[in-house]
């Protein structure tokens, strides 16, 4: 009984104070948390190979600051835009993202062991490094989030190669070399062939 009235003044005071419960928790703690329930889906055995997409991709659907990282990998032509062109672009991007991350998942990670490395948290913003260890190799995968309502991750390091900085690299090419309106269109198409 002593243990349930603890719980319920902690979370009374979390809500007292503005803070969620998820703020609370260790950015290690939170990487595990989405690594963990990853696993869970590609290991259960009464699912599919489309409903484990579909679960996955909630997972990062719910778990990653589209907004900042949109912000992030069109740099200053973000500033440049409209409201209405922003958001084309966030919603074409989050589902982009979205796709490709969820069958990089499907592909990738199936029974790995996980080795959780250094956290180090900077204000607002936190760095995970872990470790996906297999028989014949060892890849390392750095996580970096940010406070935005709660944990949310911003980009994720496989092996040294940012995905934010390749987005990025890809995006001011194309937008240097046939502007902001190609490259959505692009995306649009891209977004069609795989809805």
């Amino acid at each position: 009984m002593r243990k349930l009235l603890w719980l319920a003044g902690v979370i009374l005071t979390c809500s007292w104070l503005g803070v969620s419960p998820a703020l609370a928790q260790s950015p290690t703690a939170y990487v595990k948390g989405i690594l963990n329930g990853v696993m869970a889906i590609q290991n259960n055995p009464s699912l599919n190979h489309q409903e484990r997409g579909q679960e996955i991709r909630q997972i990062i659907r719910s778990n990653f600051d589209f907004s900042a990282m949109a912000r992030d990998v069109l740099g200053p032509t973000y500033n440049r835009l409209g409201s209405g062109q922003r958001n084309e672009f966030i919603n074409t991007f989050q589902y982009l993202f979205q796709d490709s991350y969820t069958r990089m998942v499907l592909n990738f990670l199936k029974n790995e062991n996980i080795e959780y490395g250094a956290a180090s948290q900077q204000g607002d913003t936190a760095k995970v490094d872990t470790v996906i260890k297999r028989p014949n190799e060892n890849i390392p995968v750095t996580y970096l989030i940010r406070r935005s309502g709660g944990w949310k991750l911003y980009d994720v390091i496989v092996d040294g190669v940012s995905i934010l900085n390749t987005y990025r690299s890809k995006f001011s090419d194309v937008i240097r070399t046939k502007g902001f309106s190609y490259l959505i269109e692009r995306m649009n198409e891209q977004r069609r062939a795989v809805e």
